[in-house]
């Protein structure tokens, strides 16, 4: 009965990472400590996870041409050194606080994508026009891409390895918002990049001691199953429909994780 119960938990969480391109801790971690794990080894299977139906879904969104490396190559190598500093902490940081910080992220997240698909513009085509002149911030960082993808990758590798999450939430939002990609775009390379992250801090976890094999495995199964079909459905949605539904699922995680739902 345990088994099934982590697969099932494995599938929500890929149905999470199928949509919105985003790791699946928010739920493989509760859900395995709620089944007796200890937060440590629910995180190292978290990333274990994450690894392989990251996998699965980035090449679910490249079948569809949604998954555009110019520069997020970079910020994969940056996500991975960051990943080895925050796995190796990870084992002696407070969860509880680092959940609810990470809780508000999420709903401040949730805000900013909602506002996006309120402002939107769909021609015939089905491309979003009409940008706006980005600020002086936007434009330094930009025009020194592999610099501010090295330093911001190393920052979300960090949080990766502290809380068990590849880091697809912020590398989206750079993704979109700082390199300017397509919402698909930016899902779809947001996780590709995340299985390098998830794999360095499931390493990390490895060479801890807070790797349960077993849970990583059945956890992992249901990842790619849950993943694969939730990939194939957010595909076929439009920019503006894309962005409510990432914004959504990250106002739900941010106040499960803010409240401890």
């Amino acid at each position: 009965m345990t088994q099934l119960l982590i697969v099932l938990v494995g599938l929500i969480a890929g149905v999470v990472t199928g949509l919105i391109g985003a790791s699946g801790v928010m739920v493989i971690v509760p859900g395995l400590i709620m089944l007796g794990y200890g937060a440590a080894d629910a995180i190292g299977a978290s990333l274990f996870a994450d690894t392989v139906a990251s996998l699965v879904v980035s090449w679910t969104y490249y079948q569809a041409g949604n998954v555009n490396l110019r520069q997020g190559w970079w910020i994969a190598v940056g996500s991975v050194l960051g990943a080895q500093v925050g796995s190796f902490i990870s084992p002696h940081i407070d969860e509880s606080s680092l959940g609810s910080s990470f809780g508000i992220f999420l709903i401040i997240t949730a805000i900013i994508f909602a506002l996006r698909g309120m402002g939107t513009v769909i021609p015939v085509n089905g491309q979003p026009v009409a940008k706006r002149e980005p600020n002086k911030f936007l434009k330094a960082l930009r025009k020194n891409v592999v610099l501010s993808s090295l330093i911001l990758g190393f920052l979300v590798g960090i949080v990766s390895g502290l809380l068990g999450a590849s880091g697809g939430v912020m590398i989206l939002l750079i993704l979109v918002f700082l390199l300017e990609y397509s919402m698909h775009e930016g899902v779809g390379t947001s996780t590709f990049i995340m299985a390098f992250t998830a794999a360095s801090g499931a390493i990390g976890h490895a060479f801890t001691g807070n790797l349960p094999l077993g849970a990583a495995v059945l956890s992992g199964l249901g990842t790619v199953i849950g993943g694969r079909f939730a990939a194939r459905f957010a595909n076929r949605v439009n920019e503006k429909v894309l962005s409510y539904i990432v914004g959504a699922i990250f106002g739900i995680l941010g106040v499960t994780m803010l409240f401890g739902l």
